[in-house]
């Protein structure tokens, strides 16, 4: 399935930030968390699946939107969300 920007999963970096709680927006277990996840290693994880992807630095997430991190974009379809975030969740902590 190619990349549809209507259709992509959006992964922000509080999704993986380990001094966030699971109230602040963290969705992964602590061990997959890192301090501050960087864009560039998130969409390594997304190459790494053989993804489609686009990073977005001009986003905000919501839940914090003063920080404005960025978030990536990846396509939808080859494997489950879940899946493509405990994916990037190991090349975070691997690469941290």
């Amino acid at each position: 399935m190619a990349y549809d920007e209507d259709t992509a999963i959006v992964l922000w970096p509080e999704y993986f930030d380990s001094g966030r709680t699971r109230a602040q927006g963290r969705r992964m277990p602590l061990d997959l968390c890192v301090k501050d996840p960087r864009l560039d290693i998130m969409a390594k994880g997304a190459m790494i699946l053989d993804l489609e992807y686009r990073v977005h630095d001009d986003m905000r997430y919501p839940g914090n939107w003063i920080a404005g991190k960025g978030c990536i974009k990846v396509e939808k379809g080859k494997v489950s969300k879940t899946e493509i975030m405990r994916s990037i969740g190991e090349t975070l902590v691997s690469n941290s």
